[in-house]
């Protein structure tokens, strides 16, 4: 699936499930941005290409530095941090929709914000999980076992594809029309 499909799928999964009208602006970034987190194995993706090549050289400096902080203060943020680097650096070296599109890494995802954060713990999972739900769909599917090859697929949509485009945009005003309905 294409980015903006994945994000648009994810705004409209979040706007329908959030009840307090506060926390909308803060869940619909957060969902969107794990929406297209997933991919950042992907060379070409949306959110790759706002990360830039060097992230991934930078990954295991900051995991030292980090791992000294963490040694000597013992803050959980900063265990939040080298582990998010950690994942970082996996998604970098392994193929696409390898670690990151996999049960382990969806695993471990959730324990990173565990870790860090709870309060967008709910947003993140709907849109890491509408990710890995839509690319399920796929003809290249999901290696939910992952390192063990086999991919779990229904392969309906190829990406970028009319049908990839018209769902996009089907939940994008879906997106637009619960928003109305909610929250104006």
């Amino acid at each position: 699936m294409l980015g903006r499909t994945h994000m648009a799928v994810a705004l409209a999964a979040t706007a329908l499930l959030t009840k307090d009208p506060s926390q909308l602006p803060i869940n619909l970034a957060v969902a969107a941005a794990s929406s297209l987190l997933p991919d950042i194995d992907t060379p070409g993706s949306m959110l790759r290409h706002k990360l830039n090549k060097y992230t991934g050289a930078l990954t295991f400096p900051a995991l030292i530095a980090a791992g000294y902080f963490l040694f000597k203060y013992k803050y959980f943020l900063l265990l939040s941090l080298i582990l998010y680097l950690t994942y970082i650096g996996l998604a970098f070296i392994g193929p696409h929709r390898g670690f990151t599109h996999s049960l382990a890494g969806f695993l471990f995802f959730t324990f990173i914000l565990f870790m860090s954060d709870r309060t967008i713990l709910p947003p993140a999972l709907i849109g890491y999980t509408t990710h890995l739900a839509t690319d399920l769909f796929t003809p290249s599917g999901i290696p939910v076992l992952y390192p063990y090859n086999k991919s779990f697929k229904i392969p309906l949509v190829r990406t970028g594809s009319i049908l990839d485009i018209l769902i996009g945009l089907a939940f994008g005003l879906m997106f637009i029309a619960v928003l109305f309905q909610k929250f104006i």
